[in-house]
């Protein structure tokens, strides 16, 4: 019979104490014991210790040392994704309409240190160091391609509910589809805490951070950040599983990147596309409720207003979105249509497909996905977008279809 990974790390969790109290005739997994030996906590003559013949000999069962390496390993787990792609894309203004091919690979170990406390690493591939996107375009002769830190972090539970998170981190708010305001790839660094606690059938998630987006010299006032805070509910609303949030993030800009912004001065890390804003504090609502009507379907939106927006084109201040999703066997498709104002958000960080990542945009966004098996699958993605007068692209439209092909493992 098949065996899932959850199935393998929890044999690999009891398997310690599972031996030490089998009777003479305990046999051991063999499937465990090949993924010890695969990744090193066993070596070649322990693995023929373990096997049945040997088990069935209680005089020749694994030492102390062994069974703490055995129930180490059943606590690491190494996760990852490959993506290919396909993308086309047609502009009528000075965006690229180039057609190109990437592809996308992240691997990770993640680790349950102690009872409470977690950490991983993971490393992905990407063109740049910019943070929204881990795509490398199949464009360099052959070369060696780039491999970059995209997860570092530790997540303590200091508290039933509490958890303290420090390092480069998954986005740790809750959040609906679209990447509006930020990317789905982006990996956010600095510190965190989220507090989840229940409240009469209602889930309550508190959460709330800093964020250091560059650190630029020997004063604060060189330092870019982020503060935010969120408070989100999720609860069943007439059978409907439904989830309601409102989130502040406060950027704190130094002077240069403010510079950088009102003067369109091109950076690695900060290319803010559209923007002419200098000041950015977005408040955001939004919400998802998912309904059984003969089929899964999930309706949600999102709208977010930057109270600071200034500069001549400080009314441009409000971004919105509605989506409706549904699944069907293997079958997910999804469609939403957004508005996207000029300093509605902060442009390096929003979804950089949407639109090439410009704001003053709008448009509809449709993804249709099967899964061939369990961790295989192909999706396409269409985008259809407009973009204003207000940037540096002027005024056209910018269709992008993508077609996908991820495994994961």
């Amino acid at each position: 019979m098949k065996q899932t990974k959850l199935s393998v790390a929890i044999k690999a969790t009891l398997l310690g104490a599972s031996i030490v109290l089998a009777p003479a005739s305990f046999a051991v997994d063999k499937e465990l014991l090949d993924i010890l030996k695969a990744n090193g906590a066993i070596t070649e003559d322990q693995y023929t210790e373990l096997s049945m013949s040997n088990m069935m000999d209680k005089e020749n069962r694994p030492s102390d040392e062994m069974l703490k390496k055995m129930a180490w390993a059943g606590k690491i787990k190494v996760k990852g994704d490959l993506r290919l792609r396909n993308e086309n894309r047609s502009t009528t203004n000075g965006v690229s309409d180039k057609g190109r091919q990437r592809y996308r690979a992240r691997i990770g170990v993640y680790a349950d240190i102690t009872k409470n406390v977690k950490g991983g690493i993971r490393l992905a591939t990407g063109d740049s160091e910019g943070p929204t996107s881990t795509n490398e375009t199949i464009n360099d002769r052959f070369d060696k391609d780039d491999v970059w830190v995209d997860l570092a972090y530790i997540n303590w539970e200091a508290l039933n509910g509490l958890e303290l998170i420090g390092g480069k981190f998954k986005q740790p708010w809750e959040q609906v589809s679209g990447g509006m305001v930020w990317d789905s790839d982006l990996n956010p660094e600095g510190g965190a805490l989220r507090y989840t606690t229940a409240l009469g059938g209602v889930d309550i998630i508190t959460t709330a951070g800093v964020l250091l987006m560059d650190d630029g010299g020997s004063s604060k006032d060189d330092d870019s950040t982020v503060n935010f805070g969120q408070i989100a509910t999720k609860f069943k609303l007439a059978g409907a599983k439904t989830k309601l949030g409102v989130s502040v993030f406060d950027y704190s800009l130094s002077d240069e990147l403010q510079y950088n912004l009102t003067n369109s001065v091109d950076t690695t890390d900060f290319l803010g596309k559209g923007n002419d804003s200098t000041e950015y504090q977005l408040t955001e609502v939004f919400g998802e409720t998912n309904l059984d009507l003969g089929l899964p379907v999930k309706l949600y939106g999102h709208y977010v207003k930057n109270n600071d927006a200034d500069g001549i084109n400080s009314g441009e201040d409000t971004a919105w979105l509605l989506g409706v999703g549904t699944k069907m066997g293997k079958w997910k498709a999804s469609y939403d249509y957004r508005e996207v104002e000029l300093n509605s958000v902060f442009a390096a960080f929003n979804d950089s497909d949407f639109a090439d990542g410009y704001t003053d945009s709008e448009g509809s966004r449709w993804k249709l996905s099967y899964e061939i098996n369990k961790n295989f699958s192909v999706g396409t993605t269409y985008l259809d977008t407009e973009m204003g007068k207000l940037t540096s692209k002027g005024e056209g439209d910018v269709d992008t279809w993508q077609i996908d092909l991820v495994a994961k493992f």
